[in-house]
């Protein structure tokens, strides 16, 4: 990746009301943005961590750093973990094809397995990087709206005026916006955090998501080889407030398995209706708005909508319908390192204390009265029950 690479966006706003209308760019711009679907929840987390300021994404952070902060002793070896951590993607080796690299793939050397021949072959930088598309084809040019829906800009007039709401009250006009690294970053941050990303990018405007929990009614079928897990869930009697929820490994391994999901593999099991709104229309974008005919190939649209979870990375404990792509270049789930099993990651017998926010910590029965007494609850209040989590359930979680 060279720090001087720079996309330049023709962007259209509204001074008045300091909102970006819209802005225009070409294929290799657009390939970026779209590359977002194909990231593992885990590393969008690990990326919008690293670049400063920081942004959270709900509970997703809250359990992505209790996962680092448990020992490793709690893992059936140390690379489990680090697979959690550093979640593989199936489009591993698109990314440094593309114009701008900003998945902070690790190097060659981090799949290596000395049992496996094959593996630690670095993606092949060919003639593809710079010149031909990546995702869309090198002709392409898109209109790309505040809250990213992305349509061909060769839609017409009154087709791309209608479908950016521009009406003759708004007053327009022009910038030139150069794009690095840094605004790239800032604009995956903002996608998962506002609703109107170009304008917090560009013109620096926030633009707060309202929060709205999915319909359990979007759900997907159940998957035929999962199973309900177990739960003691202690709540407030007098209140129904969720105190905590004291679980096995089998469902903290299935928590921390949502890390190996790709964003648009998320978007795929809600049918883009998350909570996430530039999110939803992104992949709403792949799916229905950008044709068939400005994608390299059907194949590739279908990679994004909906991306594979990278196969033997999934957990036995799984809930959810995931399919699995095998990554020939990138083997280096190996079964010495899941000595129990590919993607069986944490050791057991072993109790967690799980918070309402995500927040996992190893069981300690001291802790977890202290904080009952903290919030002045009465210890007669506190009910323990057993729950079962399924499908259903789970596609409730932030």
């Amino acid at each position: 990746m060279s720090d001087a690479t720079k996309f330049s966006l023709k962007v259209m706003v509204n001074k008045q009301k300091n909102k970006v209308l819209f802005a225009e760019a070409d294929h290799n711009f657009v390939d970026i943005v779209l590359s977002f679907l194909t990231l593992p929840l885990g590393r969008i987390i690990k990326l919008v961590h690293n670049h400063k300021p920081a942004a959270a994404i709900g509970s997703l952070t809250n359990m992505y750093h209790s996962l680092e902060a448990l020992d490793t002793s709690h893992f059936w070896t140390e690379e489990a973990k680090k697979a959690l951590l550093i979640p593989t993607s199936s489009s591993e080796s698109k990314y440094s094809l593309l114009k701008l690299d900003i998945a902070d793939s690790p190097p060659p050397e981090y799949f290596k397995c000395s049992k496996c021949p094959n593996s630690g072959k670095a993606a092949n930088k060919s003639s593809q990087t710079g010149s031909g598309g990546v995702y869309t084809t090198n002709k392409s040019s898109f209109i790309i709206s505040d809250d990213l829906k992305i349509l061909p800009s060769d839609k017409g007039y009154s087709k791309t005026i209608s479908f950016l709401g521009i009406r003759d009250s708004d007053k327009a006009e022009t910038i030139n916006m150069d794009f690095g690294f840094n605004e790239i970053m800032k604009l995956l941050k903002a996608s998962l955090t506002s609703q109107s990303p170009l304008s917090e990018v560009i013109l620096n405007q926030t633009g707060k998501m309202n929060y709205l929990v999915p319909k359990p009614e979007i759900a997907m079928e159940q998957n035929p080889n999962s199973k309900n897990i177990s739960l003691k869930v202690m709540t407030q009697k007098s209140t129904g407030k969720f105190l905590y929820a004291l679980a096995k490994e089998d469902f903290v391994e299935f928590l921390f398995s949502f890390l190996n999901i790709p964003l648009g593999g998320v978007e795929h099991l809600f049918v883009s209706s998350t909570c996430v709104t530039a999110i939803d229309n992104l992949h709403r974008s792949a799916s229905y708005l950008i044709d068939d005919g400005h994608f390299k190939s059907v194949d590739t649209k279908n990679k994004l909508i909906k991306p594979n979870v990278v196969h033997d990375c999934v957990s036995k404990n799984h809930i959810f319908p995931l399919t699995q792509e095998a990554t020939p270049n990138y083997s280096w789930l190996c079964t010495h390192k899941f000595p129990h099993g590919k993607g069986s990651y944490v050791e057991g017998p072993r109790t967690y204390q799980v918070k309402d926010d995500l927040t996992v910590a190893p069981y300690s029965f001291t802790s977890v009265l202290s904080s009952i007494l903290e919030q002045e609850i009465l210890i007669s209040d506190v009910e323990e029950v057993e729950v079962q989590i399924g499908l259903k359930e789970v596609m409730q979680f932030d």
